[in-house]
């Protein structure tokens, strides 16, 4: 399961009547429910974003436009940005708890993979 559709699940536990817009590289994107919802009010073309689940969305290029439709027909929409900050965030808090002198040069550079492999 993709971390977006991971955090867009508790998202909607936690306020299943906002809809959540991901800032998702060079697009903005909806997810499942609220990608059926936002085609409502505007027509966007619905994909497949993983197994089961979908999304519509639109280039970054023109969130502004978009948002001022949302607001007019005054949806209640959230924005998530760029989840990779988030990662950043616990990646940072993993390296300040690490027992760098207790670590072997191999497990130090293993570590480092690790934390490679998260940010991409």
């Amino acid at each position: 399961m993709s971390k977006i559709y991971e955090r867009y699940l508790e998202l909607k536990k936690q306020d299943d009547q906002k809809m959540y817009l991901f800032h998702c590289g060079n697009f903005y994107i909806f997810l499942q429910e609220d990608a059926l919802k936002i085609n409502e009010y505007v027509v966007l073309k619905i994909t497949t974003f993983a197994k089961n689940v979908s999304k519509c969305g639109f280039p970054v290029n023109s969130f502004d436009k978009y948002m001022h439709v949302f607001k007019n027909h005054k949806l209640e929409i959230e924005v998530i940005e760029k989840l990779k900050e988030e990662t950043a965030e616990k990646i940072i808090k993993e390296i300040t708890n690490l027992d760098l002198e207790n670590m072997t040069p191999m497990e130090a550079l293993n570590k480092l993979y690790e934390f490679q492999k998260k940010c991409h």
